[in-house]
């Protein structure tokens, strides 16, 4: 064997030897706890306009009850089933969370273990065979059509030391992963869900309240001792009390505070009126006489029709008339009982919500009119026609659940609006002698 012929069948040996180390050498694996890290958590949900119903569950350790809100597209409308059909405002809502669950990855894993779901705030709400007081999440469940099912995730506690992320969980799995989530808003409070523009009203349109307190005897439905503060707005936009006094004036901050809860009406919660009332009030039915079960349910919820037809009600009412010459008459009525689907958290007036149970909620009935005598154009007068049909139909096939609180700020004594007159006169000093 001549030096060439050596040469190359050394390298050969040499080049088969590497090759076998490389068939034989131990590889180097991902463990398979953080296999699928960095995985999209739904690949197949990209488009939040295929979103077709939304189902949130929460578990509340107030109540000891499982507390979901279900919003569905029915139609091209937007309801809530949880909530007797109610129409949801849901536009910017849904499509923020729906993004939010879209973009959701697989950043980081936690923990392989069950017994890091309660510490982790992933245990599903749902799960029954969990002791009180144990830490749950919010699960979070997304269709589209034909109930196809596009997301399902349980979200939990914020992960600790991660600005941005929480621990997220699918159901059924043991894996608990850290996710970011940013500012994904989570709620099944009713008020957060439906439009908070409950009258439809803007502030500047408000240029009289009439707060109406009067006794009422519930079994003949006899009305006493009424008592009516007229607030009034002045030609120059300040505000007016009738029958202030020269040693009185208008706590115009309190009057700002009532329009702004005017404005933004707290709603608790709502319940369905019989179809009877429903038509009768809403203006589509032009039967004289209210049924016998009708006046029962209106009764049941504080209000009562008098002798003379009068709609009263069991703790007073408030007028708010507009310059559109719509106007509004809020009453209200008996205690409203704790219902399934009754929120918890209720919503401030500044738009937040209040996780503080409300002592009571109170029955609200709202009812819709027109008065052209205040408006000067003809124009004017059918444009607030149209408005306030419309407002009848939007308002007559429901009583309002509002919390109690929120009645003390609509409906304010005389003395929470006008204060005694301070005197500017100076203080003379005492002579000396």
């Amino acid at each position: 064997m001549n030096e060439v012929t050596r040469t190359v069948v050394f390298a050969g040996a040499a080049l088969g030897l590497v090759a076998l180390a490389g068939v034989t050498a131990p590889r180097v694996r991902q463990p398979a706890l953080f296999s699928d890290r960095g995985e999209s958590f739904f690949p197949g949900f990209t488009d939040p306009g295929a979103v077709r119903s939304l189902e949130l569950v929460q578990f509340s350790e107030h109540s000891g009850n499982v507390e979901p809100l279900k919003v569905l597209n029915r139609d091209g409308i937007w309801t809530i089933p949880s909530h007797y059909g109610y129409p949801a405002d849901v536009k910017d809502r849904l499509a923020q969370l729906a993004a939010a669950v879209i973009t959701l990855r697989k950043d980081d894993v936690r923990s392989d273990t069950l017994a890091d779901h309660e510490r982790c705030g992933v245990t599903d709400p749902m799960d029954a065979g969990r002791p009180g007081g144990a830490a749950r999440g919010t699960r979070v469940t997304i269709r589209g059509a034909n109930e196809r099912l596009l997301a399902d995730i349980i979200i939990g506690l914020p992960a600790e030391g991660h600005d941005g992320y929480r621990y997220v969980r699918l159901p059924g799995q043991r894996r608990t992963y850290v996710s970011r989530v940013g500012d994904l808003q989570l709620s099944t409070a009713f008020g957060d869900w439906i439009d908070r523009d409950l009258l439809q009203v803007r502030d500047e349109e408000i240029d009289g309240i009439y707060i109406r307190r009067y006794s009422l005897d519930e079994r003949n439905g006899h009305v006493g001792n009424r008592e009516t503060t007229l607030v009034r707005k002045t030609a120059d936009g300040s505000w007016s009390v009738d029958g202030v006094g020269a040693g009185e004036t208008v706590d115009t901050a309190a009057v700002s505070r009532l329009v702004a809860t005017l404005v933004n009406l707290p709603v608790a919660g709502v319940l369905p009126k019989p179809r009877g009332i429903a038509a009768t009030l809403g203006g589509s039915s032009t039967q004289a006489q209210v049924a016998a079960a009708d006046r029962d349910d209106l009764a049941r919820k504080g209000f009562y029709l008098t002798t003379s037809g009068e709609l009263v009600s069991n703790d007073g009412e408030v007028v708010v008339r507009t310059s559109t010459g719509v106007f509004y008459s809020l009453r209200f009525g008996e205690v409203a009982p704790m219902l399934p689907g009754i929120a918890t958290a209720i919503a401030a007036p500044t738009g937040e919500a209040s996780l503080a149970q409300p002592a009571e909620n109170r029955y609200l009935l709202i009812m819709a009119g027109f008065d052209g005598s205040t408006t000067s154009r003809l124009a004017d007068a059918s444009e607030g026609e149209g408005r306030a049909a419309s407002l009848r139909a939007r308002f007559a096939p429901w009583y309002y659940i509002i919390p109690s609180d929120g009645l003390s700020r609509i409906r304010p004594r005389r003395g929470d609006i006008v204060t005694p007159r301070v005197s500017s006169t100076p203080v003379q000093p005492l002579a000396h002698h």
